[in-house]
């Protein structure tokens, strides 16, 4: 089984098998900004250590840079080197588009993609997956890892699956609405059919091989899988199927669209 996946992490690095999928980041440097709650909130260093001697004073409202999740919580950038849990936010939102009254919750939009993704597999036959913390963890690592625009699966820790998509949350508080993203449910799903339809995908043009590496990903996704967020990208991390045929049965495909089944929004409640 090692000779099989090394073959497919192989042609993964060398024609992007899974390649990753970018937004235009024109006008998308999102403006985001964290309300705290009615309490004092403590701030935190990168790696999760309390800072003992600031915080932040009630229903106060500030900047925000990067966000990352670490070890289940959700971390918003105050300043250089200071964090605000995102649990200690009363909102999070864009403020060249305040009306929108959604804060995206990645541990939430996993478990939507997670329950979504199965019903994909069932859909077509293949094996179920689950998800599991350190996967999370993984995951989250690795949509922080991207940086603008530059989606590169070729720094990934781990002989992992992978699907990369160039937006977070900086796009979705600023434009979600547009999409129909407004609610953790509706990210979920976005990214889904997004993949499966692999009509932005920069590694592979319509009717070349690994056109449709996404949905190969999606249908043969392997177990544990999880979706991590950062502020501006997106990371399916998986372990790699076990059905090499399969995948590749997809993956090689060159037609405008392969013999498989999507499912609807509605077969997930919300």
């Amino acid at each position: 089984m090692k000779t099989v996946k090394n073959l497919i992490v192989g042609m993964a690095l060398l024609a992007s098998a899974t390649g990753a999928m970018l937004f235009s980041q024109k006008d998308a440097d999102a403006a985001k900004v964290a309300s705290v709650n009615d309490n004092v909130a403590r701030l935190y260093r990168e790696d999760g250590k309390l800072i003992t001697d600031r915080a932040l004073g009630p229903n106060s409202n500030w900047l925000v840079g990067r966000i990352f999740t670490h070890n289940g919580d959700t971390y918003y950038q105050v300043a250089t080197k200071e964090y605000l849990k995102a649990n200690t936010a009363k909102r999070l939102y864009d403020n060249t588009n305040p009306s929108l009254n959604y804060t995206p919750n990645i541990q939430r939009i996993n478990q939507y993609f997670i329950k979504y993704l199965n019903a994909l597999h069932a859909a077509n036959g293949t094996p179920m997956t689950t998800t599991t913390a350190d996967m999370f963890e993984y995951a989250n690592h690795r949509a922080y890892q991207q940086v603008g625009d530059t989606m590169d699966h070729s720094t990934r820790p781990r002989e992992t699956e992978e699907n990369l998509y160039g937006f977070g949350y900086d796009y979705i508080l600023k434009w979600g609405q547009r999409v129909n993203m407004t609610s953790d449910r509706d990210v979920a799903f976005y990214l889904l059919k997004e993949w499966y339809d692999d009509d932005i995908n920069l590694c592979a043009t319509a009717g070349q091989v690994g056109h449709f590496g996404h949905r190969a990903a999606l249908i043969y996704t392997g177990t544990p899988a999880a979706i991590g967020m950062a502020d501006n990208s997106i990371a399916l991390s998986a372990e790699w199927t076990t059905d090499y045929d399969g995948f590749m049965s997809i993956y090689n495909y060159t037609g405008s669209n392969p013999n498989t089944k999507f499912i609807s929004k509605d077969v997930v409640p919300e």
